[in-house]
C-alpha cells in the first residue's frame, strides 16, 4: 500500500509495461528464441525485391501492374537515399516510387498512405516493400542485437468490396522519444554497401524510462481513436495485430487495451524484433494460420519512435498468401528456467 500525501491510502498502480517485461529480465536473450540473420551479404534492396516478386507471383500480378512502390527500410543499402527507386527499378514496376521513413512504424505509415490512394481513386494497385537490416546496424558487442533479426515483406494495396478494409485510423506523433534511439554513419566492413559507409543505431540510457512512461498513452490514444472513427469498441475486435518489438510486448498491449492475450499476434519468439517488418509479419502469420479470416474485424497497430504512432481498424477482406518464410538462421541456447 502507498501513503498519498492526504494520509488516505490506495492501492499502487503497477505500470503494464513494467509488469509484462518483469518475466524476461533474467534472460539473456529477453525472450527471444529464433532470428533470421543475414549471412550470406545481402542487402536491403536484395532482400526487399525476393518478397516483392514473391508476392506478385502469389497475386498473378505482372511488375507492370504495380502504379506505385513504397519502401520503408530500415536501414538502406545507402547513408541518405531510400530504397524505392532501386527496388521499382529491379522490378520493373510502373507508376512512381518513394520512401517512407517512420523508423519501427513505417509500415503502418506506408499501409495508410497507399489506402488514402487508393480510396481516393489516385492510384489502383500499390506494392509496399519494408526491409528490416538491423543486424548490419547494430554493433556485435551491443546486447541489443541478440533481440534484432533481418527480414523483408512487401503486400500489395487495392479496392476491395464495398464494408471491407480500412474503416478509421488514428496517428500520433512520439515526439517524446526524440533523442533515444542513436543514428551515425561509420565505415561498413561488411562490404554490403554501395557507399561503404552504413549507419550505426545505438541507444540512449533514457530509452528505458521514455518507453515506459510513452508506450501506453500512445497504445491508447491512437486505438481509442480509431476505433472511434471506425463506429466500434475494443470488444468488437476480432483479433488484434500490432508490431511486437519485445517479448512483453503483446502481454502488455493485452492489459492496456483490456482485452484477452490470445485476441493479440505475437511472434517475437519466432523471429525477434524486425523492425518495421514485424506488422505485415504477424499479419501474414495470423492470417496463414487462420486466426484471421475474411470479414474479421482486426486492429492493426505501429509504434515508430521518434516518428508516429499508428492505428487502424480494418474489415479483413480476402487476400492470397505468398509462401511461408524460411527456416530461422539462429536459433537460442535454452534460455534459463
Amino acid at each position: 500500500m502507498a501513503l498519498t500525501s492526504s494520509g488516505s491510502s490506495k492501492r499502487r498502480r503497477i505500470n503494464p509495461y513494467d509488469a509484462a517485461m518483469e518475466h524476461y529480465l533474467e534472460d539473456p536473450f529477453f525472450g527471444s528464441v529464433e532470428r533470421r540473420v543475414v549471412t550470406n551479404g545481402e542487402g536491403s534492396v536484395e532482400l526487399g525485391v525476393k518478397a516483392a516478386q514473391q508476392v506478385l507471383d502469389a497475386a498473378d500480378v505482372s511488375s507492370d501492374e504495380v502504379d506505385c512502390l513504397i519502401a520503408v527500410s530500415m536501414f538502406p543499402d545507402r547513408v541518405g537515399s531510400g530504397d524505392a527507386g532501386y527496388l521499382a527499378q529491379a522490378l520493373n514496376t510502373g507508376g512512381g516510387a518513394f520512401n517512407v521513413e517512420a523508423t519501427c512504424g513505417g509500415s503502418m505509415s506506408a499501409l495508410l498512405t497507399a489506402c488514402a490512394w487508393v480510396q481516393a481513386g489516385l492510384k489502383e494497385r500499390i506494392l509496399v516493400v519494408t526491409t528490416s537490416r538491423l543486424s548490419r546496424a547494430i554493433e556485435a558487442d551491443d546486447v541489443t542485437l541478440k533481440l534484432c533479426g533481418d527480414a523483408s515483406a512487401a503486400f500489395l494495396v487495392g479496392p476491395v468490396k464495398s464494408g471491407f478494409g480500412l474503416l478509421g485510423a488514428e496517428s500520433l506523433h512520439t515526439g517524446k522519444t526524440c533523442g533515444t534511439w542513436l543514428l551515425d554513419a561509420i565505415e561498413d566492413s561488411s562490404s554490403t554497401t554501395s557507399s561503404g559507409q552504413r549507419i550505426r543505431l545505438r541507444v540512449d540510457p533514457s530509452i528505458s524510462h521514455v518507453l515506459r512512461t510513452t508506450a501506453e498513452p500512445y497504445l491508447l490514444y491512437t486505438t481509442e481513436g480509431a476505433l472511434a472513427k471506425a463506429g466500434l469498441e475494443i470488444k468488437d475486435i476480432d483479433v488484434v495485430v500490432l508490431n511486437t518489438p519485445t517479448a512483453w510486448h503483446a502481454e502488455f498491449s493485452a492489459n492496456a487495451l483490456g482485452i484477452e492475450l490470445d485476441r493479440v499476434v505475437n511472434t517475437f519468439p519466432q523471429v525477434a524484433n524486425i523492425g518495421p517488418v514485424l506488422m505485415p509479419f504477424n499479419a501474414y502469420t495470423a492470417t496463414a494460420n487462420g486466426r484471421i479470416k475474411a470479414g474479421d474485424r482486426v486492429l492493426l497497430y505501429g509504434f515508430g519512435g521518434q516518428a508516429e504512432a499508428s492505428a487502424a481498424v480494418f474489415r479483413w477482406p480476402h487476400v492470397v498468401l505468398a509462401a511461408p518464410p524460411e527456416d530461422a538462421s539462429v536459433v537460442n541456447p535454452a534460455s534459463p528456467q
